[in-house]
C-alpha cells in the first residue's frame, strides 16, 4: 500500500481499532526474549553463564571454553569469579591435585544449573504463544 505526500493510505480506508481487527505486523516480524536471574541490581545468571559453565565443564578447561564461545580467558575468569562471589558458593572445582588438572562443575554448581534449565525452558514458549495471541500470526 503506497502513502501519499500527506501521509495518508491510497486504494482503501484506514481500520479504526475494533474488538477482533488484526494486528497489523510485518510478515517476518517474530519474537525473542532474554531472562536472567538477578542479585538485588545486579544480573547474575543467564543463558550465557549457563552455556559457558557447561562448556568448562564438557572441555575440562577455561581457556579452552573462552575461545569455543569467543570470549578471552581474562574477560571469562572475570565474570566466573565474580558469579561465585555473587552466589557464595564455587561453581567450578579441580579434579585432582596439581597443574594439569581439568575443570569441572561442582555438584552446588551442577545443581543450580538444572534448576535454572528447569525455569528457563516453558519461558520461550510462554513468550511465544504470547506474541501469537497480540499480534494473532
Amino acid at each position: 500500500m503506497k502513502r501519499s505526500a500527506a501521509g495518508a493510505t491510497r486504494g482503501r480506508t484506514a481500520r479504526k481499532d475494533r474488538p477482533g481487527a488484526r494486528t497489523p505486523r510485518p510478515a517476518r516480524l517474530g519474537v525473542r526474549a532474554k531472562f536472567w536471574l538477578t542479585l538485588g541490581p545486579r544480573t547474575l545468571f543467564g543463558d550465557g553463564k549457563a552455556d559457558l559453565l557447561e562448556a568448562v565443564d564438557r572441555l575440562g578447561s577455561l581457556r579452552s571454553a573462552a575461545e569455543s564461545m569467543g570470549m578471552s580467558y581474562r574477560h571469562v575468569w572475570g565474570l566466573l569469579r565474580e558469579l561465585d562471589d555473587a552466589a557464595g558458593f564455587p561453581f567450578l572445582e579441580h579434579s585432582g591435585t596439581g597443574p594439569r588438572t581439568s575443570l569441572r562443575l561442582t555438584a552446588e554448581g551442577r545443581r543450580f544449573i538444572q534448576a535454572y534449565r528447569r525455569f528457563r525452558a516453558p519461558l520461550g514458549e510462554v513468550v511465544e504463544q504470547r506474541f501469537r495471541r497480540v499480534f494473532r500470526g
